[in-house]
């Protein structure tokens, strides 16, 4: 019989949220070790070996390329985001803080684009938006539906984790994370795959670090 709890006079089935506590268990081991010993991989080493160990499906957590979205989704996602994302940020540096744009690329620009997408963006978005978001999913359900993407309440609870895991790098004001995440989760959402959300996170991160080396 499975574990159950008596709560005003009904029972609660604590197996229900089994996926929850295993995912919350994870990345209370995973987020320190990864700290301490400066291993983001373990973001995507943990995961994968939990899956490959249960031989649950790897497509249910996004990992496949079943579903990238076709290039006119790609090309109007990128446009409404990045270019505002460029301008945004350009204007805010002109005048707010007096800044001048002389177009210039981060130094060892191919490496950066290694590390961006191997080792920050594709663990990050396997764990938080493959598995975490999973498994949030399982329990909480998806209700609702936005612009194709079928989510629930686990979109946005995985991107607030995310956001507070940041906060150790950066303080309070990395909290502002949690409105990429949103977006990062509404594309697994809608492709089904994380290496779409992966590949605009490492997009969206290089931007920033040209638009911080052009401003002066």
């Amino acid at each position: 019989m499975a574990p159950s709890h008596e709560s005003n006079g009904g029972t609660v089935n604590l197996r229900r949220y089994a996926p929850i506590a295993e995912a919350l268990a994870l990345l209370a081991v995973t987020f320190p070790l990864a700290l301490v010993f400066h291993l983001p991989t373990l973001w995507l080493l943990a995961p994968v070996a939990v899956i490959a160990l249960t031989r649950r499906p790897y497509e249910r957590y996004g990992l496949t390329l079943e579903r990238p979205g076709s290039a006119a989704f790609h090309v109007c996602v990128a446009t409404l985001v990045f270019a505002p994302y460029v301008v945004g940020h350009y204007l805010f540096a002109r005048w707010w803080l007096g800044a001048t744009f002389h177009l210039r690329l981060p130094p060892q620009l191919a490496a950066a684009v290694i590390d961006q997408f191997l080792i920050i963006a594709l663990p990050e978005e396997c764990f938080f938006r493959g598995y975490l978001q999973t498994q949030l999913d399982a329990v909480l359900g998806k209700p609702y539906r936005l612009l194709g993407a079928q989510w629930g309440v686990g979109l946005p609870l995985a991107a607030a984790l995310f956001a507070a895991c940041h906060v150790v790098y950066g303080g309070p004001v990395r909290l502002i994370v949690f409105f990429p995440a949103l977006w990062y989760g509404w594309l697994r959402a809608r492709t089904g795959t994380i290496l779409v959300p992966t590949a605009y996170h490492a997009v969206s991160n290089l931007l920033m670090s040209i638009m911080l080396v052009s401003l002066s």
